[in-house]
């Protein structure tokens, strides 16, 4: 499974490796098995795909899927850490924000891109968070919390948020109204957009998260 690791190091540890050729095919021959996935699981939806139909479509041997991924649930992992990219790069451009704009624009873009993916995939993405209960689909080093916590510190700092309440509890209710906007969009049949609805939702929480006081942390 994957997970996001801190970086450390100074910036010239952290100068890319040129590629080998070889390397570059393997990420070739990942991307594109990733890409036909995602595009035959929006058509047909998760539980209807099976491994033949992805490699087929990729046109690649079924073997070299397992090649790159464990199973079918492991595209689904990768897609949580192709997330995790889109989460950085949204941050890096609200940071110098002001709260509530910096919460509200970050999760607008982000959702933006993460709504390109395709419903299908989506779906598979939020009908996993309950089917495997050994893993934290939201563990503390996932680069969606780490921004969110970012993003309230920096709410305090200006003053917005409450200084007496706890970073972690703003952030749980930043993410539980991003997962629960998530399952209201995968049920919503109005083809609706995520980006928007999402948006709408994270608007109402940080207003709500500005008025919040100290009795919070009794409830």
């Amino acid at each position: 499974m994957n997970k996001v690791t801190k970086r450390t190091g100074s910036p010239e540890e952290k100068k890319p490796q040129k590629l080998t050729k070889r390397q570059l095919q393997a990420r070739e021959t990942k991307n594109k098995i990733y890409s036909s996935a995602v595009k035959i699981i929006n058509q047909k939806g998760y539980n209807n795909v099976s491994i033949e139909d992805i490699t087929s479509d990729a046109n690649v041997a079924k073997g070299s899927f397992y090649t790159y991924f464990e199973s079918k649930e492991a595209l689904v992992f990768y897609t949580f850490k192709q997330s995790d990219e889109v989460y950085e790069k949204a941050f890096a451009k609200v940071e110098d924000e002001t709260f509530p704009d910096m919460v509200i624009h970050f999760v607008k873009m982000s959702y933006q891109e993460y709504e390109k993916r395709g419903k299908g995939i989506i779906k598979a993405m939020v009908s996993n968070y309950f089917s495997f209960p050994d893993y934290n689909f939201y563990s503390e080093d996932r680069m969606l919390l780490q921004c969110m916590r970012r993003i309230v510190t920096k709410g305090k700092e200006q003053g917005a948020l409450a200084a007496d309440v706890s970073t972690k509890k703003y952030v749980n209710m930043l993410l539980s109204t991003l997962i629960g906007v998530e399952v209201m969009w995968c049920l919503d049949d109005q083809s609706n957009s995520l980006a928007d609805m999402i948006e709408d939702a994270v608007k109402i929480t940080a207003s709500g998260m500005m008025k919040t006081t100290e009795n919070l942390n009794n409830n």
